[in-house]
């Protein structure tokens, strides 16, 4: 009876995905309008395998509950008001594609490749070796509430494969230290190829380019001067999309990219970003961090490239706003978990500096920390599309050590005093898009210090202006095994000012031998209209 059950659904599927797929296409105007103001982009399992498996543990889904739980996904999008869903369909260079592509040679088993819970299947293998589409399930969905629905591809993903993938196997000349080299013609035709193939087959509303997985396309010392490649192949992929547009009678498909934080990072790893935006050939950019959230993200320099074209900015939150392997606790490593006003705090900035809304990354951590946050954590996202909104409420600013790896441009979101040195000082940037000089608002400024001494004795000042020793409080942590001290103080503005503020530390008396590391730089502003 299951089984007679779960083919008819999977026809009657079949029949739906053949008879909406285009109808339902967004136009261009819709493509392009001010509306869009978030992005949510998943990788090839993480959309929907959390819930899928939270849902197998009353026993196995069957298709009905899988279509069910994929369409019940995607509309809780809708609900947070998410404008466009971006789902990775294509990682380089394991090969993970989805079913029956002729334009790659796809991994032996049936569904995406190392897609399952360690606790068991979703029923997705199943899903898909019974004629079900995973893809084409999310797209009708997607347009069905008028969402934008676009491709996503890794461009050079290099967690959970190995050498051994048939990509790497069949063109070894193409690999370098284990991931492909775009210098190679091959590789970005094999790219392009799979690329016209998606189009082919799916009524997607763009592709866009995740070069943040990993950040090398080439080799250290060859990515400059090959900066023309990746520019050369933008173009060639936005011809492919210009030419599936018009064989589909629609104007515009959309071609967006995920770069790092700046354009410094951008330069040295050869994406030419301000090339790619003044031949228009891009849409929508996404600068942001490899894992964590980055709220001194460059905004105004990706902006700045963008003034007077169509294309939009959206810089990226992540869950997790500090490098896990930086945070350890007695009992191993904990989640670290941004909240609604972390998030609210780095759309500020963003906003602040001209970005045209924000893009979400890796977003399941929320309920991968607690399952009970499925999908309360959509809602999240919600106060995030306006930047009214955004300004209304507390917002809590959080600089945390973070990994610079995969990255090339050093980030110093910690200062380390030598004691040995003759005047143990330093400074970091923080950055704020706040005026703390209005009556609504109010602010603390709090960071800790590890490595010190009862004794030990700091100046604080803040763009070149001392906060008195007597506005802080002192306290020593106990929560956790590892000796430091937390500072608080009020902030007003002056000294705070809106944009980058820089926070100096100087060691005034010392009174012990440990390296002092100052860290963890916190400001919650609070906001009495959101009382």
């Amino acid at each position: 009876m299951r089984t007679e059950a779960w083919l008819s659904t999977i026809a009657l599927g079949c029949m739906f995905f053949s008879a909406t797929g285009s109808k339902v296409a967004l136009s261009a105007e819709k493509l392009q309008s001010e509306e869009c103001r978030l992005i949510v982009n998943w990788d090839t399992a993480n959309m929907w395998n959390e819930v899928l498996y939270l849902a197998q543990q009353g026993g196995k889904p069957d298709a009905t509950e899988v279509m069910a739980s994929l369409e019940q996904i995607v509309d809780e999008h809708a609900k947070a008001k998410v404008d466009t869903i971006v789902h990775c369909g294509f990682v380089l260079p394991w090969g993970t594609v989805p079913p029956d592509f002729k334009s790659f040679k796809r991994l032996s088993e049936p569904g995406y490749r190392a897609l399952f819970h360690p606790g068991g299947e979703t029923g997705l293998r199943e899903f898909e070796e019974a004629g079900g589409d995973l893809f084409q399930v999310l797209l009708d969905r997607s347009h069905k509430n008028g969402l934008r629905f676009v491709g996503g591809m890794r461009m050079n993903d290099r967690h959970g494969g190995s050498t051994s993938e048939p990509f790497c196997v069949q063109h070894p000349e193409w690999m370098v230290d284990g991931y492909a080299d775009y210098k190679h013609e091959g590789v970005r035709n094999a790219v392009l190829a799979v690329a016209a193939e998606f189009l082919e087959r799916y009524d997607l509303d763009g592709i866009e380019l995740d070069w943040m997985r990993w950040c090398d396309m080439f080799k250290r010392s060859e990515a400059v001067q090959n900066a023309p490649l990746l520019t050369d192949f933008t173009a060639q992929m936005r011809k492919v999309l210009d030419q599936a547009a018009k064989e589909r009678g629609r104007d515009k498909l959309l071609l967006g990219v995920r770069v790092p934080p700046s354009i410094e990072e951008c330069r040295l790893l050869g994406f030419d970003v301000k090339a790619w935006v003044q031949k228009a050939l891009v849409d929508f950019i996404c600068p942001m961090d490899f894992g964590m959230t980055d709220v001194n993200t460059r905004t105004e320099d990706f902006t700045a490239l963008t003034k007077g074209t169509q294309c939009k900015v959206y810089p990226t939150i992540h869950p997790q706003y500090v490098d896990q392997s930086l945070r350890k606790t007695p009992t191993g490593e904990q989640p670290v978990i941004y909240s609604a006003e972390n998030y609210r705090a780095a759309a500020k900035n963003f906003y602040g500096f001209g970005a045209g809304g924000v893009s979400a990354y890796n977003y399941q951590d929320h309920w991968v920390a607690d399952p009970d946050e499925w999908p309360r954590a959509m809602s999240y996202l919600t106060g995030l599309r306006n930047s009214t909104v955004v300004a209304h409420g507390d917002r809590h600013y959080m600089v945390y050590p973070t990994s610079t790896t995969p990255g090339v441009v050093a980030k110093y979101e910690k200062i380390v005093l030598n004691r040995k040195a003759g005047d143990p000082a330093g400074s970091l940037r923080f950055r704020m898009a706040e005026d703390l000089g209005k009556a609504h608002l109010s602010a603390t400024l709090k960071f800790k210090v590890t490595g010190m001494a009862e004794g030990d004795e700091f100046e604080v000042a803040l763009n070149g202006k001392a906060i008195p020793a007597d506005q802080f409080e002192r306290r020593y942590d106990t929560k956790r095994q590892t000796a430091f001290y937390v500072y608080r103080t009020p902030l007003a503005s002056p000294p705070e000012k809106f944009g980058d503020n820089d926070v100096r530390v100087r060691l005034t008396k010392s009174a012990g031998t440990a390296t002092l590391v100052v860290q963890e730089f916190e400001v919650l502003v609070r906001d009495s209209r959101a009382r």
